[in-house]
């Protein structure tokens, strides 16, 4: 009956073992469940951070590419009215140079006992 009680006893304490480890386990179970919860929550905040700041990128960007299309077709004009101008420019050269030549041809030649200077 000694025996019996003993082992009974003994088996008593490590029930209880168990159950104190089974209850540390549970805590620590409960404790990395809170730091995952937390863990996941700040992610969905820097997810929603995250997002927010890509959306003002985003927006940022398609401001400066209107800006950009604005400009590139103000190059565009200034290039075209350059070409325009340097045509007429040389509209303008091809004139002088005609009547140049008109006037070259009204005078009469210098006499040749002309010494040039």
């Amino acid at each position: 009956m000694k025996e019996l009680s003993a082992v009974l006893a003994e088996c008593a304490a490590r029930t209880e073992i168990a159950r104190a480890g089974v209850e540390e386990a549970r805590k620590g179970i409960e404790e990395a469940r809170k730091k995952q919860e937390a863990a996941t929550a700040k992610q969905e905040e820097l997810t929603v951070m995250l997002k927010e700041r890509w959306a003002k990128a985003d927006a940022r960007w398609q401001e400066e590419r209107v800006v950009m299309q604005e400009r590139a077709l103000e190059t565009k004009a200034i290039i075209a009215e350059l070409k325009e101008h340097r045509d007429e420019r040389r509209a303008l050269i091809e004139a002088i140079f005609r009547v140049i030549d008109r006037l070259d041809r009204q005078q009469p030649p210098p006499p040749p006992d002309l010494r040039s200077v």
